[in-house]
């Protein structure tokens, strides 16, 4: 269950929705680097802090689509998961290593079935009411990604695409105060898994 808190005048309120220990009460800029083809099939992508110390990775499973963010310590702490036969492009985020519906912490959904715009929505476990906004929008183009609180402007996190010479593509991610780091990484790499299903049609 995502967490609230207010924060200072102008800011976007605090969001906890992993767990609070991936927040800090300033801004956090990460990289995330494709390794899947450094090391292996298993070993998906790696999460860095500016002083190049490792925070999260991400594993795959053979012949599977579904991911696991792990802790610098290799401790699971979410399953994402691409819903079977979904014409949104959903996935489901779970607690942990598990996939049972008791877990499932929120899901990322196109936000139309046909859309000219590369939005997503994001739906926690706990936002059942029918018709009910999303808790928070994905807005992802060629380059740049920016995260908001639900149908606000408040943004919490933004990424930007930078090609490296002879190496992978670096995604630089800026995480605001108090937010979330590691529940912004699993939405990241969501858009990075669906833009790879998309190109392997």
């Amino acid at each position: 269950m995502a967490e609230y808190q207010n924060t200072a005048r102008d800011a976007a309120p605090a969001v906890v929705v992993v767990g609070r220990q991936f927040t800090v009460p300033y801004a956090i800029n990460l990289t995330l680097t494709d390794t899947s083809r450094l090391f292996s099939t298993n070993d998906l992508y790696k999460v860095k802090d500016t002083n190049g110390d490792l925070v999260l990775k991400v594993n795959g499973f053979f012949l599977s689509t579904r991911c696991l963010l792990l802790d610098a310590a290799g401790a699971p702490l979410l399953t994402m998961k691409p819903k079977a036969f979904s014409r949104h492009e959903t996935w489901n985020v779970f607690r942990g290593d598990s996939t049972s519906p008791n877990d499932l912490l929120f899901k990322v959904r196109a936000s139309k079935i046909f859309q000219r715009k590369n939005n997503f929505d994001v739906v926690l476990a706990t936002n059942t009411r029918e018709g009910a906004p999303c808790d928070f929008k994905i807005i992802s183009r060629s380059k740049t990604c920016t995260i908001c609180i639900g149908e606000t402007d408040e943004i919490i996190a933004q990424m930007n695409r930078k090609t490296v010479v002879f190496a992978s593509e670096k995604l630089e991610i800026t995480v605001n105060p108090n937010q979330d780091f590691a529940f912004i990484v699993s939405l990241i790499v969501i858009l990075e898994q669906i833009e790879i299903s998309r190109t392997a049609v």
